[in-house]
């Protein structure tokens, strides 16, 4: 998986796998956010999936999912405050 770093705190990139995450973990990674739509292909790892798995791992789980399409103001300030909070608290991977 390629990871982008966006700042000290905060990194994105594609579609995590299991494996992903641990390595994400292992890294001191504290929360996941997961911005895709139930649509979009996840993988082996769907929200409710992804969620217990990085709960397991002692991480945090949030899907705020928003479509391109229907990006609005409303969507880009409850990403950016999720992304705020999650960031306060420590290392912070968004996909």
């Amino acid at each position: 998986m390629d990871q982008y770093s966006a700042s000290e705190n905060i990194s994105f990139g594609g579609q995590p796998t299991l494996e992903d995450l641990k390595a994400l973990a292992a890294k001191g990674v504290k929360t996941i956010i997961n911005t895709r739509l139930p649509s979009e292909d996840q993988g082996e790892l769907p929200p409710e999936r992804a969620k217990a798995e990085v709960e397991a791992l002692g991480m945090t789980y949030l899907n705020i999912p928003v479509s391109s399409s229907e990006f609005s103001d409303e969507s880009l300030a409850e990403v950016s405050r999720a992304i705020s909070e999650a960031a306060a608290e420590g290392e912070t991977f968004v996909h």
